[in-house]
């Protein structure tokens, strides 16, 4: 009898821990795909399936037919379609520790002074500058690309790497802890339709990095003069010093992930 109840509750633990990873999986594919065309995609598949379900109980076999076919050849075509989301989602995976430990917030506060300062100064000047803070993915093959130069950093070192016609103001600067790794690193550019139209190749090549990787990246705009952060694909432009400080902030303390 007690082996029999042991038995029910060991199953019934099973199943609930069975619902909470699916919940969660289920769960993280959502947040990946948030934003994204895959969205409009996962709704027809819904309708799709919905369908085929109805077809099945009302006993219309050759529709019925068409879509068992349908679903046959979409695990295919969508691999191909996603092949750009999919090698991105699977690089955060196996590139991802199993906690985020954060900047410690001495190095976070120095670091955040300063960068915000530079784009601040760069931006008055209407100078153009792309800066990725490094967070958990390693930069190394974006910082390969470039020119390797571990300095402290600084708000001069920034905006004389920036400054026209020198010789490192072309591409962007990886940022990893407290150090410049390198400048005139290339970036992937975005190839999201939903991107405005009016930004240029810079501004994609921020948002094409946060959407490979987890860095955070900041873009100066030397048409406008504005400053944009790119997080995860997506972009927020006309950032005053005082919000991207507190937006640095917020993601750069230990412990905080988005």
């Amino acid at each position: 009898m007690l082996e029999q109840i042991a038995e029910r509750i060991l199953g019934n633990w099973k199943a609930i821990i069975e619902i909470v990873i699916l919940w969660f999986v289920f769960y993280r594919i959502l947040l990946f795909l948030k934003g994204t065309k895959a969205v409009y995609v996962i709704r027809g598949i819904f309708i799709l399936v919905v369908a085929f379900f109805v077809f099945q109980k009302l006993g219309f076999n050759t529709l019925n037919w068409i879509l068992t076919k349908i679903f046959a050849l979409s695990v295919i075509a969508l691999m191909i379609i996603f092949q750009p989301e999919l090698r991105g989602g699977l690089s955060r995976l196996g590139q991802r520790p199993l906690f985020y430990t954060g900047f410690r917030e001495e190095e976070m506060e120095t670091l955040i002074r300063e960068v915000t300062s530079a784009v601040s100064i760069l931006a008055k000047k209407k100078i153009g500058a792309l800066l990725a803070i490094q967070r958990e993915i390693g930069l190394k093959n974006y910082i390969e690309s470039g020119v390797p130069l571990d300095a402290l950093v600084s708000s001069e070192a920034l905006q004389t790497i920036f400054t026209p016609n020198s010789p490192l103001h072309d591409g962007g600067v990886v940022i990893q802890r407290e150090r410049i790794a390198a400048a005139s690193c290339l970036f992937p550019l975005s190839d999201n339709p939903q991107i405005d139209k009016s930004l240029g190749m810079r501004h994609r090549a921020g948002v094409g990095l946060s959407e490979e990787t987890d860095a955070l990246v900041i873009i100066v705009s030397e048409e406008q003069g504005t400053i944009s952060l790119a997080i995860n694909g997506r972009i927020t432009p006309n950032l005053k010093r005082e919000d991207l400080t507190t937006i640095l902030k917020g993601l750069l303390k230990r412990g905080k992930k988005r």
